[in-house]
């Protein structure tokens, strides 16, 4: 409940009138009393200050203990408005009001009633049944402590349970962001795999194709030169659409089967894409990789792929390049070694990601990543464990 909503004025007048209607319905129906004017103005007052509780209870409560005693003095055993307004504020106190506060609140509202009671009949007071008679009143008096407390119980566990939903609420949309961001990671990482490789090999192809159409010696083999490269860059490139459709298919479709799983055969097409970009490439492929987890071997793959990207950026055509994908022990290796030509290589501008987010895809499978120069080259290597960790 809003604070607007607990101290609407309009409810506490309201609340204000029903109880002086009550209190004069009372003293028309109730006995005569020797002095009417006062009964009217002691028991008006304590109806009234009931529009109090809501927003004064403990002002309205110290009024109604005040008019407990003044009411039996001066008008004795003809109203009891005063105590039950008593009853209802202190039950407003234990709801609104610390337990300080409230245990004194009991406490003055019992003495009243008691001062009241011993005013009018001392004798009921006297002996056990007196004693039985105070520890009644006592817990009568202690009845609406017992629910005012009892609904703050209940209003402390619901603004707890609100609380601990807007907690649940907010780390599910961290978890939720955290989610997309890794997502996002890993798509971008899928892109950069599935795309820089055949892209290189489109512009270092096309640079091949270039200087050996500018530099052979007749007609034919210039026309054949370019030739095998414009074929080379078509089929690059065909393959590029190929594995941006099947990315995006799975962006669509979560769900649907991954039509980029083929390990073995990315291996296969990354070696044969190099080889016609230039690359004199000596592949070894262990068969019993085939039997490897597949989250292994696509990575695998993967790291094929870049190394091979690397090499061809980097080292240039002509470059002799040892692959191999291998089982030892507990392990599956990748090794990629090139060396460098002396000339200068086309000049492609660097992704930035390739060697990061190979080492970041064999770290998360627990393995191991290493990349150098050599005495006349670069060599990669990477470990996976076959027991891929969960």
């Amino acid at each position: 409940m809003s604070a607007y909503q607990w101290r609407r004025p309009g409810l506490d007048m309201l609340i204000a009138a029903a109880a002086a209607a009550a209190g004069a319905a009372g003293i028309v129906l109730g006995p005569p009393s020797d002095l009417p004017w006062a009964t009217w103005v002691l028991v008006e007052a304590s109806a009234l200050t009931l529009g109090l509780a809501r927003t004064l209870p403990v002002v309205a409560l110290a009024v109604n203990v005040v008019l407990i005693v003044v009411t039996d003095v001066v008008v004795p055993g003809t109203s009891h408005v005063a105590p039950l307004v008593a009853a209802l504020t202190l039950g407003v106190v234990a709801y609104r009001c610390g337990t300080v506060t409230t245990v004194v609140s009991w406490a003055a509202t019992f003495t009243a009633v008691l001062v009241s009671v011993g005013r009018d009949a001392g004798a009921l007071l006297a002996g056990a049944d007196g004693a039985l008679r105070i520890l009644s009143a006592a817990m009568a008096i202690a009845a609406p402590v017992a629910f005012g407390r009892y609904l703050a119980a209940l209003r402390q566990a619901a603004a707890v349970a609100e609380a601990r939903a807007r907690e649940a609420e907010e780390r599910r949309l961290v978890e939720t962001r955290a989610a997309r961001m890794t997502e996002r990671a890993h798509l971008a990482g899928d892109l950069h795999d599935l795309v820089a490789h055949h892209v290189s090999a489109i512009a270092l192809t096309a640079g091949s194709a270039q200087y050996a159409a500018t530099h052979a010696p007749d007609r034919e083999q210039r026309l054949d030169a370019a030739l095998a490269g414009i074929t080379s860059i078509h089929e690059s490139a065909r393959q590029a659409l190929v594995d941006l459709r099947g990315l995006l298919q799975i962006l669509r479709d979560p769900s649907a089967p991954d039509l980029l799983m083929d390990p073995e055969q990315m291996i296969t097409d990354a070696v044969e894409r190099s080889r016609t970009a230039g690359l004199d490439i000596d592949l070894t492929h262990d068969e019993r990789v085939t039997r490897a987890p597949l989250a292994l071997r696509i990575t695998a793959a993967r790291v094929m792929q870049e190394a091979l990207t690397n090499a061809l950026k980097h080292a240039g055509p002509g470059s002799s390049v040892a692959a191999s994908v291998a089982v030892s022990d507990d392990r599956l290796l990748i090794d990629v070694t090139n060396t460098v030509r002396p000339e200068p290589t086309p000049d492609l501008p660097p992704s930035g990601h390739g060697l990061t987010g190979m080492r970041e895809r064999v770290e998360v499978l627990g393995g191991t990543l290493a990349a150098g120069p050599t005495g006349n080259g670069w060599q990669l290597s990477a470990a996976l464990p076959l027991a891929v960790r969960p």
